[in-house]
């Protein structure tokens, strides 16, 4: 009966002891908790991280658009550092999203097309031509639709009032004159000794192709101008129903082959 009532205050103490040294730990460690909770909250608040960021203005961002998006800019808004803007181009409108520091366009998509957008038509030769002579009374030596920059535009070589040649660029879809340039003798219509060698005209061309094949001509085209080998294909319909494509060197004049089209053959 000694040992147990000598024994029991020990085991109290001991209780005690560890009751005293539990409680301040877990305080301790909730307020540690606490304390990195408060720090992370200010940080998200603050974003240090983003303290040299600068928004733009909507009327910077939307110029940055409208350089990469012809068109116009009917509403804007600036929300969660993007902004959401309204795009209305000729083919209809659309959603664009901005980035409002960098201006970079993060998507876009259309919200309606335009009725009355219609799908553009390349004019043919014989409209370009017709559209030239309302431009200028110089002589056409030469029309070739080419391709510039991922677009197609026809180039024409006219022969100028005081001989001197010109290269005009031609929008193919509305026949207007885009730029022109003063052909010199150092152009591709040169060789490389300098000495000009311009062209044939199309009549020229027209002419030794139906002494080659006599008929009439329906059409003819000048290919090659920027291969450094350029040709003319003249079309000529004959009396007996056939028709023969003729390859006339563009500046010798040479019959380079005639290929004929026939149902029969």
């Amino acid at each position: 009966m000694m040992e147990e009532h000598e024994g029991r205050p020990e085991m109290k103490r001991e209780e005690q002891r560890s009751k005293g040294w539990t409680k301040p730990r877990r305080s301790f460690w909730w307020g540690a908790g606490l304390l990195a909770l408060l720090v992370v909250i200010a940080v998200m608040w603050w974003k240090p991280w983003q303290s040299d960021r600068v928004t733009l203005t909507a009327d910077a961002a939307a110029q940055s658009v409208l350089d990469q998006y012809p068109g116009e800019i009917v509403n804007s808004t600036l929300k969660d550092g993007t902004y959401i803007m309204q795009l209305r181009s000729e083919t209809g409108l659309y959603d664009v999203q901005v980035d409002a520091v960098t201006a970079t366009v993060n998507s876009i998509k259309r919200l309606e097309s335009n009725p009355q957008a219609e799908e553009k038509t390349l004019w043919s030769r014989e409209q370009i031509k017709t559209e030239l002579l309302k431009q200028t009374d110089a002589e056409l030596v030469s029309l070739e639709l080419v391709e510039q920059q991922g677009s197609p535009v026809y180039l024409a070589v006219l022969k100028m009032k005081d001989n001197g040649r010109e290269q005009w660029t031609i929008d193919p879809y509305n026949g207007e004159k885009q730029s022109s340039k003063t052909l010199e003798a150092s152009s591709p219509d040169s060789t490389g000794e300098g000495t000009k060698t311009p062209f044939l005209s199309e009549k020229e061309a027209e002419q030794k192709a139906l002494a080659k094949v006599p008929g009439e001509v329906d059409d003819i085209e000048l290919r090659g101008t920027n291969s450094g080998n350029p040709y003319y294909l003249v079309e000529i319909d004959l009396d007996d129903g056939r028709e023969a494509i003729v390859q006339v060197n563009a500046i010798s004049g040479a019959i380079r082959s005639v290929t004929w089209d026939d149902d029969e053959d």
